[in-house]
This record gives C-alpha cells, structure tokens and sequence, in this order.
C-alpha cells in the first residue's frame, strides 16, 4: 500500500515496518551543466496506479537499457513509478554576470514570487544598489530590482537605512 504524504516541500520515502510506503507528495530535481546553468523542477509528485506499474517500468527500461546492468532481472519491480503534476521549473545561468533566471509553469501550477521588491518607501539614496553584487537594481522613485537578474541574496533589504526593500509575496 502507498500513502500520500505530508506536504512538507522536502522529497523523501519511507518504508513502514509492515512494508507499506509513506510517500512526501512533493518532488525537486536539479540539473546543472559545465556552464553553470541549472535548472529546477519542483512539483506534486503521486505513484502510477499498481495496474500501470509494470508497463511503465518496461517503457523505462526499454528507453534506458543502461538500468539493466543498475537492476538486474527482477530487481527492476522493487521500485515505483512515480509521475508529477502541477510544478514549475526555474532556469538559472549563473556563468553570466549578471546572472539569468527565469520561471515556467506546469500543468496549470503557479509560479510563486521570489527575491526581494522595493516599496514605495524607498528614499533613493542608492544603498541598495551599491550592495547588490549583480548590479541589477535601477535607480528610480522606488528603485527597481530586475527580477531576472536578481540572485536572492538578500544584500538590498540588508542594507536598506528605511527597510523598503520587502521579500516578494
């Protein structure tokens, strides 16, 4: 038997003493190249119903013939296919200056704000661009962090003398 898990945001699996499976319901995968791009998906993840379980291992190895060698004979069914729904994914290039992200959403999910926006208490004094490492805060009334080049470091709003830099809700 498979159990839905705990919403916890966080991936992990546990085997009861009796065998059943206690699943999170929530997966992250990263994936990073030699250029310093990475990409992550986080999304709801459920187990493929038990009568579908065995084509999908099949698909799986037959795409993937390497698994073979990983699990062999029989060892290949004490996994379980699991699918996703509802995610969003966010590419990150951080061998550029500044850096490059952007967000994409996936069977209809929604992509939550992140990083930090500027109030309209913002005095302009500039402290918070002068100690943004990526050099992607504008000067204007408020001044303007440009999200695709944000890292989320936090720097702004740590330096800000009047607190307008705010974390994005």
């Amino acid at each position: 038997m498979i159990y839905g898990g705990c919403n916890c945001g966080n991936c992990h699996i546990t085997i009861l003493p009796n065998g059943d499976i206690y699943a999170c319901r929530r997966v992250q995968i990263l994936g990073y190249t030699k250029y310093k791009e990475m990409i992550r998906l986080s999304a709801k993840a459920y187990p493929v119903a038990e009568e579908e379980q065995e084509k999908w291992i099949e698909t799986i190895f037959e795409e993937q013939p390497y698994l073979a060698n990983v699990y062999p004979g029989e060892t290949r069914k004490n996994g379980i296919v699991f699918a996703i729904k509802e995610g969003t994914a966010e590419y990150f290039n951080l061998g550029v200056h500044p850096i490059f992200r952007e967000s994409y959403s996936l069977g209809g999910a929604t992509v939550p704000a992140k990083g930090y926006q500027i109030s309209e208490r913002c005095i302009g004094c500039g402290t918070c661009r002068k100690h943004c490492p990526q050099g992607c805060i504008e000067a204007g009334k408020p001044f303007v962090i440009k999200q695709e080049h944000c890292l989320h470091c936090g720097n702004c709003k740590e330096h800000c003398p009047v607190q307008a830099v705010e974390v994005r809700r």
